[in-house]
């Protein structure tokens, strides 16, 4: 069996043309990121300050997790006063530390809503500009 050069040509010129429209109809109908997310454009470490301003600063909790955490995002504290919107809390960060796409925040929460004062360490970790996943340890700071 004989083929032209011509015919491999033609040929090339489809498969290229055939791989162009798959990328396109991937990239344009299925996106795997969420343009909506708040953090689009954001580094990790302001994805979480700027949910824990308005989480604590502004006491807009849930507000802030509806926004700001994964519809899918695992939290071992999914109950607490920072993801429910009422009264401001108080809270001191004493530290925050962030690499790659990990952020962990130490800081003291005041006695607000009825919860006493805690002390706690927070891990989040960010996918596609949200929150994907919150442990919480609570623990004792010495002043």
């Amino acid at each position: 069996m004989t083929v032209s050069r011509a015919s491999l040509k033609l040929l090339s010129i489809v498969i290229g043309l055939l791989f162009t429209a798959a990328v396109y109809q991937t990239m344009h109908n299925n996106p795997r990121w969420d343009w909506t997310a708040p953090g689009v454009g954001k580094l990790p470490r302001e994805i979480v300050t700027d949910y824990m301003r308005l989480a604590y600063d502004k006491g807009q909790g849930g507000t802030a997790a509806k926004g700001y955490f994964a519809k899918d995002a695992k939290d071992n504290a999914a109950a607490a006063q920072d993801r429910i919107d009422g009264a401001p809390i108080p809270h001191e960060v004493r530290s925050v530390i962030g690499q790659g796409m990990t952020v962990i925040v130490v800081h003291r929460i005041a006695a607000a809503r009825g919860e006493p004062q805690q002390d706690v360490i927070d891990q989040f970790e960010i996918k596609d500009g949200r929150i994907a996943r919150r442990d919480r340890y609570v623990t004792r700071f010495d002043q």
